[in-house]
């Protein structure tokens, strides 16, 4: 899609009031856009789906939707893999009907975690999770796709709520809400991965989408690998918190999906993103 094209065809986006929806809603606004969210349209309804996009017919999908409670897909693997896997495959469908792009969004749940130098964007998925297997599984119906991009991304963080999230709030702001009621935080030190501002994600996505690149896997997030506590040490710094901040191990918070322990996505092919301590301070900012 070149610039004229960008300013002036439609635009969907599904999933536009998520937390990531919101940002790229945002960043698209004015630009032919259509916004739908689950009110709006059920995307595990298929003939719902192919009916609505035929009639819209969108020269670019963007699709952010999706089952993000990584704990509860354990114990709900059916509507899981509807949202994350066959909703996708019928995305991808009607996309190619109305000969539209497709941007959709990954995450590095779809690797293993044990390799400590990262995973670039051609390394194969090995998901330890029911998560992170339907999202692999999503991934191969927009690889299929010769005018798919599959952005991969992790540890996102952003001003909206998530929606369909027992809590609704990213991990910024529930650090936040402890240092406020607890006497001291504790927080896993032995999971790494790059924080991700979903705000600087969303104007990536518009630069990706202007070009020039070609469909394909992009790896899109904020530079700098990190910890859990180490993000929440610099919560506490930028925000003045004086309690204490206590290092645990993944032992001692264990949880009912595995987490990957290095979840680093490498970022080859597009521009670096600023270091994610900017983006917190920037998040943080009043």
């Amino acid at each position: 899609m070149n610039l004229v094209d960008f300013m002036t065809e439609s635009i969907l986006i599904l999933g536009s009031r998520g937390m990531l929806g919101s940002d790229l809603s945002a960043v698209f606004s004015g630009l032919g856009l259509t916004a739908w969210d689950k009110e709006e349209l059920d995307v595990t309804n298929r003939e719902a789906v192919i009916g609505a996009i035929s009639r819209l017919k969108p020269q670019l999908v963007i699709n952010a939707t999706g089952y993000t409670d990584v704990d509860g897909a354990e114990q709900n693997r059916g509507a899981t893999f509807a949202l994350n896997d066959e909703a996708v495959k019928n995305i991808v469908a009607v996309s190619a009907a109305v000969g539209a792009q497709l941007i959709h969004f990954s995450t590095e749940y779809v690797f293993d975690g044990q390799n400590q130098a990262g995973y670039n964007e051609s390394v194969a998925s090995n998901p330890q999770n029911v998560y992170g297997q339907s999202k692999a599984a999503g991934e191969k119906h927009v690889l299929g796709y010769e005018r798919g991009y599959l952005i991969r991304t992790s540890w996102l963080y952003g001003q909206a709520a998530q929606r369909g999230k027992p809590r609704g709030v990213n991990f910024i702001d529930t650090v936040l809400k402890l240092a406020s009621e607890k006497d001291e935080v504790r927080v896993v030190n032995d999971q790494y991965g790059k924080l991700t501002y979903t705000k600087d994600l969303a104007q990536a996505v518009r630069q990706l989408v202007v070009g020039p690149y070609e469909p394909g896997v992009y790896h899109l997030v904020n530079e700098g690998v990190t910890s859990w506590y180490d993000v929440a040490g610099e919560v506490f710094r930028l925000r003045g918190i004086k309690i204490p901040l206590v290092p645990i191990s993944s032992a001692e918070y264990p949880m009912p999906a595995k987490r990957p322990k290095y979840g680093v996505l490498l970022n080859n092919k597009f521009p670096a993103f600023r270091p994610w301590p900017q983006a917190l301070a920037d998040y943080l900012s009043p």
